[in-house]
């Protein structure tokens, strides 16, 4: 897969995440200009590291193994409780973890969460990181 079908895979993906509003999500360079947060009880930014690719097989030809971990921040105002931001990264690890793309060989792994606590700006922030592999 190159890069390209990588992000669209997860950005489609995460699109179709119904666990917090489709407008309260941040996407990388989000071409709706930029994102605001003010107001939301709940929001999200999705980022895609890409990780080291390897050449695993070469045959008729290089076979191209890319890796790469997505991060999701999510936010929720500080000292509201962590109910809302629990539940929404239970969702996330639901849809994402072990989920196998079928547009392409896209797997996604087991999800680990980070919890950051206050940011400094009202806000208090969860990470989700989900390691993939494609083909």
């Amino acid at each position: 897969m190159t890069f390209e079908q990588i992000r669209a895979v997860i950005i489609g993906r995460m699109q179709q995440w119904a666990g917090i509003p489709a407008d309260a999500i941040d996407y990388p360079n989000n071409p709706q200009g930029p994102f605001s947060p003010a107001g939301k009880p709940i929001w999200a930014r999705l980022t895609d590291i890409p990780g080291l690719s390897s050449t695993p097989e070469v045959g008729n030809g290089p076979s191209v193994r890319r890796t790469g971990i997505i991060v999701i921040q999510l936010f929720v105002p500080s000292n509201k409780g962590t109910l809302a931001i629990t539940k929404a990264a239970d969702t996330l690890v639901q849809h994402f973890e072990y989920y196998s793309a079928p547009e392409g060989p896209l797997d996604f792994f087991a999800a680990s969460p980070s919890n950051v606590g206050d940011d400094g700006n009202g806000w208090y922030q969860v990470n989700l990181s989900l390691p993939y592999r494609a083909y």
